[in-house]
Formats: C-alpha cells, structure tokens, sequence
C-alpha cells in the first residue's frame, strides 16, 4: 500500500514565526515558503561584516533572549542545536546636549548617595522610577493596571522627567514604537514586561540574556536546513485566495494551488494578500496597527557618550533637533554580542541625526506591531482566527500563550504564533 500523499502547503512569510510553522509542519506536509526579500528570516537580520580577517555576524533587530520570557524559542534552539551566549545586561542613559547620564550603576545607589552625587533632576527620577516599579507590581496583581501607560502616570501622578527620561528611553527600546505611541501602551503591558525582567528591562542584570552565536542567521539557517522547503524567495505574493478546497497564492509567475496555507507576515500585509477572508479575519486584521522604524548599522562613535567607559550594551540617548529633545535607542554590538575588534560597531534605532556617511554599514527599515489596549483586548479570542480555515494566519501581534496577553511584539510571540498554526492545522488533519 502506497503512503499516503502529504498535504501541499504555502508558507507565505519566511520570518520567525514562518520558520515555526514550516518546522513543526516539515514531517507531515510539502512546504512552498515564499517571501518577498530574497532571503529567509524576517527580524532575525544579521549582516556578516569582514573584520581583520574574520567574518562577524552583527544581528540588527532580533538580537537577545531569556529562557524563562522565551520559552518556545528557547526549547526550539535547543533542539536544533543553536550555540548562544550569555552577555552581562547593563543600561545607559544620556544627554549628548547636557551632558546628564546614568545607568545601572547609579539606579542602584541608594538615595542619600544620589542626593549627595547627583542633580535633582536625576533625584526625581531615580525615585519615580524605584516608586514605578514597586507600586506598578502591587497594581498589576491587584488588577488595577488595565488601562493606558500614559493615563496611569497621570493618575500616579509622575513627573515629565521621568516620562521623558526613564519611560519612553527604556520602552522605545523594547518594542520599537516611537515615543508619541508609548503613552497608548497597556500599563499591564509594560509593567508585567519589568516584572519579568527586573527595573532594568533589557538592560537587567539579573536576567540570564544571550545571544546567538554568529548571529541569528544561525539559527535561520538551521531551520531552513531541517525544512529543506521549496524556497521562493525574492517573489513577492500577490493574493492568496481561500476555495472549499484549497488555496491559490498568487505571484507575478502565476497562481499556485496548496492544499492549506500558514500566512505569516504582518497583519496589515495580510490584509491585503487575502482576497476573500472571513468575517473573523477580516475584524482581526483591522484592528492591527503598525510602526515603521529605522535601524542603521555603522561605526560612528558620534552616537555616544565622549566618555567611552560610559557605553553599556542597551544605550539610550537624547539629543536636541530643531529646538525639541528627540530619543534613540544605540546598541554597542560588541558588547552585546561579545567579540572584541578595533572598530566599534553600533546598532541605532531612530537616530534623529545623520550618522556618518561612510561609517554606514547597512541602513534598514522594519515594521513593529503597535501594542494598546485594542490589541491586548484582541489577545483574548485572536487564536479563534485560525479555527476551521484552510488559510491560517502567524505573526507577532499573536501573544505567546504560555506567557498570556502581555507576551506580544516579540520574537517569542511570533515563533509561538507560527507553531499555534501549524498545531492547529494538524488537530484539523487529524495527525
């Protein structure tokens, strides 16, 4: 008896939660995995950069982990055999105008030292920022954190210094959103993220962070390896069109008909592919919204502090343009990623200010779900999406489910989404 015939399926978007998807389906169906760039991996961007010799993988959005807030991604690492490391958390905050910093060292001072040491700006902000995370812990689990990030510093009454310089520099970090959108977040949101992570965020010390070896391509090419897809990469598609008995996904070489297909990109790029989606997904995918962020990649120690024995790994600086105070976000990639070289490389998010021209290594453009209170609303029925559909839909505006709603936006929450999906496809395939 001949075996039975493996189901065809489309995976469109070969980013994380794609590359989940595709591995948890490779044993049981033929896996087509399309994409619009001409190579795999969406965020999990690295650029391989010669130095003196050597070839250094330099991660440009995806960059570190915990186990215990990537507990998927980490058990997933861990099977394919992914080399990580542990790097040292440590933060940085400064004025490239004012000359004002202060970091992990000086948040763990105590407040006599900071009154005697420091200006009363840094006085203010010091002890918002121990009050922030000592009361937001009592709020959230007495759920009384349901509600926007910026009304619930109204009603804690916290002062603009440190709105401006301890809350937009630590959150633009984490979920690169520009500081205008920091005050929609979902308190819950932000302070379960802390809570997880300690005062520093992703600069925390008390976190075992790491990186991946080599850089995250890494793992993306181990995944590929173990897939071993029909890759169509560099082919944009099109549409993708749901029938009673398959689905045809569309490109400028043609219709193709698959069987069932894991849509894992964006959630305005998938509104626009599905040409006949439900009423479920049409409701889903118009509630997503997203922000569009600028990353350079370059050696222009101009980013920061003149005093070099201030750079930490997570640096968050301000600067002023045209009369206004702009934040950024400078990750020292040697640091973070824990190689030595003559050359100094930087990762900026949002610079407000021209780098270097010839220091420019790579100039990137990547799109971040807006994470407000809509969205986590969503969180509570989004898996309902993918319920009897042919066409099943991944990305990170899902939320991990073993981590609940706050858990979104995040590598995590896009490989969990992608292997929801193809969990689902196969309670639907009855393997």
């Amino acid at each position: 008896m001949s075996a039975p015939t493996k189901p065809r399926v489309a995976v469109v978007g070969a980013g994380v939660a794609g590359l989940s998807a595709a591995y948890r389906l490779r044993e049981v169906a033929e896996i087509t995995l399309f994409d619009q760039e001409p190579r795999p991996g969406g965020h999990a961007h690295t650029i391989e950069v010669e130095d003196a010799g050597r070839l250094l993988g330099i991660d440009t959005a995806f960059v570190v982990f915990n186990r215990p807030s990537y507990p998927n991604l980490s058990r997933f690492f861990a099977e394919l055999g992914v080399a990580t490391r542990r790097h040292e958390g440590g933060f940085n905050f400064f004025d490239l105008d004012r000359g004002l910093q202060y970091g992990t060292a000086e948040m763990a001072l105590p407040e006599e030292e900071v009154l005697a040491r420091y200006p009363a700006e840094f006085h203010t902000i010091w002890r918002e920022a121990h009050r922030f995370h000592r009361e937001g812990r009592k709020d959230f689990l007495r759920k009384r954190t349901d509600l926007p990030l910026g009304e619930y510093l109204d009603r804690g009454g916290y002062s603009a210094e440190f709105r401006h310089g301890y809350v937009i520099l630590l959150c633009t970090a984490v979920w690169s959103v520009p500081a205008e959108l920091i005050w929609e977040m979902p308190a819950t949101t932000v302070i379960a993220f802390f809570m997880a992570h300690d005062e520093g965020g992703l600069g925390g010390q008390r976190v075992d962070w790491r990186t991946v070896e080599g850089g995250s391509i890494s793992y993306v090419r181990r995944v590929v390896a173990a897939v071993d897809p029909k890759l169509r990469l560099g082919e944009p598609v099109r549409s993708v069109t749901e029938q009673p008995d398959g689905v045809t996904v569309t490109t400028a070489a043609g219709a193709e008909r698959f069987d069932h297909a894991v849509v894992a990109v964006h959630g305005d790029q998938a509104r626009e592919l599905l040409t006949e989606p439900s009423a479920l997904q049409r409701e889903t995918l118009g509630r997503i919204r997203y922000n569009s962020s600028v990353a350079v990649l370059h050696t222009d120690p101009s980013v920061m502090p003149a005093d070099r024995s201030r750079w930490d790994n997570w640096n968050y600086g301000k600067v002023a343009v045209d009369g206004e105070s702009r934040p950024y976000v400078a990750y020292y990639m040697n640091r973070l990623h824990g190689f030595t070289s003559e050359r100094d490389y930087f990762v900026t998010l949002d610079y407000p200010l021209p780098v270097r021209e010839e220091a420019v290594i790579r100039e990137l453009h990547y799109d971040h779900p807006v994470i407000d209170l809509d969205l986590r609303t969503l969180q509570k029925t989004i898996y309902r999406v993918n319920e009897g559909a042919r066409i099943k839909l991944a990305g990170s505006y899902f939320h991990s489910k073993q981590l609940h709603y706050d858990q979104i936006g995040s590598h995590e929450a896009g490989f969990s989404s992608g292997l929801e999906a193809a969990e689902q496809l196969l309670r639907e395939l009855g393997r």
